[in-house]
């Protein structure tokens, strides 16, 4: 299946440069970042779900075996508050 997108040139050069540097085709390039900022998008929204639900950063770096530190980074990117840990919860 064929998809015609219009793209910022400045993007179409990096995918362009970025394929020759690999020897791959632009179309190929495209479809890894696509694939990449759709995990992203995932990950984004497990984390936002489980601040919503009341879990601090630890709980939730121990749910999705990930760490502390990527699980701020992405809270404060989404503008989330961080929560404190519940009595109960365990890490």
């Amino acid at each position: 299946m064929k998809i015609t997108v219009d793209l910022d040139p400045k993007l179409v050069w990096q995918i362009q440069s970025e394929a020759a540097r690999r020897d791959l085709t632009p179309g190929a390039v495209l479809r890894e970042r696509l694939v990449s900022s759709r995990n992203t998008l995932e990950l984004e929204n497990r984390i936002r779900s489980r601040v919503m639900s009341g879990m601090c950063d630890a709980d939730i770096a121990a749910d999705l075996r990930l760490v502390v530190g990527t699980i701020a980074a992405v809270r404060r990117r989404l503008g989330l508050r961080p929560n404190r840990r519940k009595p109960g919860w365990a890490a």
